[in-house]
């Protein structure tokens, strides 16, 4: 049976996992994941950030590991690990299925609207798993790889200013612009999650963004997300300004004071993108599709409900807008021929 992470259970997480997979979201590419320490988040942390759930089976135990996004009423499954024999049944693949089964009817109960996965590589065995819980593949990316940026290019640079709270409803327009509907769907963003975070002493990641502005619109939005391990480049730009992406990510780089490899995120629909990025040393590294479940959440009802609605008198017909002649139609005794 699945459940949550007790203290007991860090004894299972201090060990090597016979099988790993990290379901590789933006925060992984910025600072490894340790299972342990993740784990002791999931125990310290009050707000449900960090869930934690285990399943026992025998000499075999399994881990799903997923963070709740801020202020948002979803979460991202981080990593699925299995501990024990390599030859001790059940299988990994089970025991994944069954800690998505309890993540679902967990999160379902705690008004988790939304689940997200990103799958790495070309895994027909995951997906598969994905797919029979309730996930849908909504879209694909591509991960880029910059290392050792050459910083003398000799080309201009973009001007771009720095995003303030009255950019926000701008980039919103944009993203909406150049992102397809089935994608917009499945995310679900709004105008405020476009903001930045307000940074804190204890944060590892430090966000920052910028815009370029035409006339009364926004044409191009730049973010980028520094953490211990590396940088993260995200790129929203117009059709019409696409001649500019190159200067953009120039721009990009030069924010950047240390030689920490920087990651770039193109989604499918961004590949014109590719050969810009390509152009600055960018290396294509991986393929990943995305997945999302829509949950559905319980509503409670009063009992007191039929006290307080007007009940209907007993016997009183039921209102109809048919035809009392369809009506016959419809119900009349089928008639038999003997012949």
């Amino acid at each position: 049976m699945s459940r949550l992470l007790t203290p007991t259970d860090l004894l299972t997480l201090r060990h090597k996992p016979r099988s790993l997979a990290l379901l590789n979201d933006d925060a992984l590419l910025l600072q490894r994941h340790r299972p342990l320490l993740f784990g002791l988040r999931s125990l310290v942390a009050n707000n449900s950030r960090y869930t934690t759930y285990v399943h026992h089976e025998g000499s075999v135990s399994g881990v799903l590991q997923a963070s709740s996004r801020e202020s948002r009423p979803e979460q991202q499954v981080v990593a699925l690990a299995t501990y024990g024999p390599s030859h001790q049944l059940p299988t990994d693949h089970d025991i994944w299925f069954r800690l998505l089964e309890t993540h679902v009817v967990q999160s379902a109960q705690h008004q988790i609207q939304r689940l997200y996965v990103t799958q790495p590589g070309t895994n027909s065995d995951m997906s598969e798993i994905f797919r029979q819980s309730g996930y849908t593949n909504y879209t694909r990316q591509m991960l880029l790889r910059l290392d050792g940026p050459d910083w003398d290019q000799g080309t201009r640079i973009a001007t771009l200013q720095p995003q303030s709270r009255h950019d926000v409803w701008g980039v919103h327009q944009l993203y909406g612009q150049t992102t397809p509907r089935p994608v917009q769907h499945a995310e679900a963003k709004a105008a405020r999650d476009w903001m930045l975070p307000l940074q804190t002493p204890w944060d590892g990641v430090k966000h920052r963004a910028w815009v370029l502005h035409n006339a009364a619109h926004i044409s191009a939005a730049l973010r980028v997300r520094s953490g211990r391990e590396a940088h993260l480049m995200h790129l929203l730009i117009d059709p019409n300004a696409r001649e500019l992406a190159t200067d953009m990510l120039r721009f990009g780089i030069s924010q950047i004071a240390d030689t920490l490899p920087i990651w770039l995120i193109l989604r499918d629909y961004q590949e014109e993108l590719l050969w810009s990025a390509q152009d600055l040393g960018f290396q294509p590294i991986d393929e990943q599709s995305l997945w999302v479940r829509h949950n559905v959440s319980f509503m409670r009802r009063s009992a007191f409900a039929r006290v307080l609605e007007p009940t209907r008198e007993s016997g009183s017909p039921v209102p109809s807008i048919v035809p009392a002649s369809e009506q016959a139609r419809l119900y009349a005794r089928t008639k038999r021929n003997n012949q």
